[in-house]
């Protein structure tokens, strides 16, 4: 019986402990509103009372499992930040007393399960309200109707259905990655209206739903219906997506990009990006596209950046990339295209950057691809199953545009030339052979340091010798024409010189000739 009543001691004096040590410290004041700014730790359930309106919050290991009106009722700051605070709900009233004045609601790493309807509509310019990283699985409809933010952060959740969830709202940036999203219904943001947020902010609107479970977008469920309300940004990487159906972005006139890497595309049609009329770059990265449906880029001419790579492309064909004329920058890296013509790029008038990085290319002729495209200045051509021969022949060409390897990769531990990987001899064949079987194979090769550096640097070739023997006669010509002028220029000087002596020292002034020299003003009378 004493021992249970020393325990009972014990226990009652380390709640006490916890208690006293729950505390808020002032870490310095504010002008704004006569307000602090606190430090908190070991808070559970409310804040202690102050006279003071509170400014800012740091909470160090606080325990807060429900936020309602009374947990805080003096906050007064620009940023209420409970982050990793055991917040588990967000009931109706628990903003009640806050003013306008505060513009980021930041509740990331916590253990929310619940937020109440309409908590945040009475803020009418927010500029963050960051629930990421929580355990929201559910959210009632209208929830954030009325709410007025800048970024509205949901990622890091367990939703698996939006519904009607963001009817009512006014936002810029809209996080729904990282979810468990699986579908969206047609109508799912439509009462959304996504607006700039401000001058400084023009352009960024964008909607993540990347890292979800989405294995189909409908048609039109994505609208951008007046100028006020659109979507610049749309994010849908890392989903379950198999088919982009015709028409399923008509409705977005003002997208610049969409991203739509590491999904599991196999299937795009010829109006899969009907609509998307200024869109700026595309990203169709990490997918299982084996081919490309004639025409599919006709309806996007404005795109400057189209990713392609890592699919399983095998062929390009003269039509492959119409339309693309103001295109910029082209990877089609990671494919197993084996091969690569003018003819596959005489769409792109204006590209600047290609990667045909791993794409089991071993023979290219390059020349007409640097004819035809005189804007292409950065060529990336790695791991691919070159021969050492075709290889200082691309260098050469490149490298006479003033741009030579690209990014080029590190193999040094075989045949290479500045650390690309080539075989010394003409493989017997290259069919599914791999980057890596062509490592194994010419690893058997030996290896000098600098042993292309000699052909490189002293390999004649007859067209770069005639076009430099060109440059060479016509800068001697004009050296021969610029020193001519110089002379009689010179003489000019010196004879004028002379002349004005002569008539200084009245040497020529009774002469019997006349010779009129230099401008009227200057004229010069020899009389005999």
């Amino acid at each position: 019986m004493p021992c249970k009543t020393l325990l009972r001691l014990f226990a009652c004096a380390g709640l006490i402990a916890i208690a006293s040590s729950a505390s808020c410290n002032d870490t310095g004041k504010s002008y704004m509103y006569n307000s602090v700014n606190w430090e908190c730790e070991h808070i559970s359930d409310v804040f202690p009372t102050t006279k003071s309106n509170v400014n800012s919050i740091v909470c160090f290991d606080c325990n807060i499992a429900v936020i309602e009106e009374n947990t805080i009722p003096t906050f007064r700051g620009p940023v209420f930040n409970l982050s990793s605070s055991h917040v588990r709900k967000i009931k109706q009233n628990a903003f009640r007393t806050f003013t306008n004045n505060t513009r980021k609601f930041i509740f990331d790493k916590n253990e929310l399960e619940s937020v109440a309807p309409k908590v945040f509509s009475n803020f009418s310019a927010s500029d963050e309200i960051n629930l990421r990283d929580n355990r929201i699985s559910k959210l009632e409809a209208s929830t954030f109707e009325g709410t007025n933010v800048s970024t509205l952060d949901l990622s890091r959740n367990s939703l698996t259905d939006v519904g009607s969830v963001f009817n009512g709202l006014r936002v810029t940036t809209l996080n729904l990655s990282s979810n468990g999203i699986k579908e969206l219904q047609q109508s799912a943001f439509d009462q959304v209206i996504f607006w700039s947020g401000g001058q400084w902010k023009y352009g960024t609107q964008q909607l993540d739903l990347s890292k979800n479970l989405l294995n189909k977008i409908i048609p039109s469920t994505f609208k951008s219906p007046t100028k006020d309300n659109i979507i610049r940004m749309l994010h849908l990487q890392e989903n379950q997506l198999t088919v982009i159906e015709n028409a399923t972005f008509l409705e977005l006139n003002y997208l610049w990009q969409l991203h739509l890497t590491g999904n599991r595309i196999s299937q795009l049609y010829a109006d899969s990006f009907k609509g998307l009329t200024i869109l700026n770059t595309l990203s169709l990265a990490k997918n299982q596209l084996t081919s490309l449906p004639i025409g599919i880029f006709g309806r996007i001419k404005s795109l400057v950046v189209l990713d392609l790579s890592q699919n399983l492309l095998t062929t390009l064909s003269a039509t492959s990339f119409t339309g693309l004329m103001n295109l910029n920058t082209l990877n089609i890296s990671h494919n197993n295209l084996q091969t690569i013509e003018d003819s596959h790029l005489v769409a792109l008038g204006k590209i600047h950057t290609l990667d045909i990085t791993n794409t089991r290319i071993h023979d290219i002729n390059l020349q007409p691809i640097l004819d035809h495209h005189y804007n292409l200045r950065t060529l990336v051509i790695n791991d691919n199953l070159w021969t050492c021969s075709k290889l200082m022949e691309i260098y050469k060409l490149t490298n006479r545009r003033g741009s030579g390897f690209s990014y080029p990769s590190r193999h040094f531990d075989v045949p290479n030339l500045h650390g690309i990987a080539c075989s010394r001899q003409t493989l017997d064949s290259y069919d599914d052979l791999s980057f890596d079987d062509f490592l194994n194979i010419i690893s058997k090769d030996h290896v000098f340091e600098d042993v292309f550096d000699y052909s490189l640097h002293n390999e004649t070739d007859p067209g770069l010798n005639s076009k430099i023997g060109a440059d060479i006669h016509s800068i001697k010509g004009m050296f021969v024409i610029l020193t001519i002028l110089c002379v009689v220029l010179f003489l000019h000087c010196v004879i004028k010189y002379i002349v004005a002596f002569l008539l200084n020292r009245n040497i020529i002034r009774n002469s019997p000739f006349r010779v009129s020299f230099g401008s009227n003003h200057d004229r010069v009378e020899l009389l005999n």
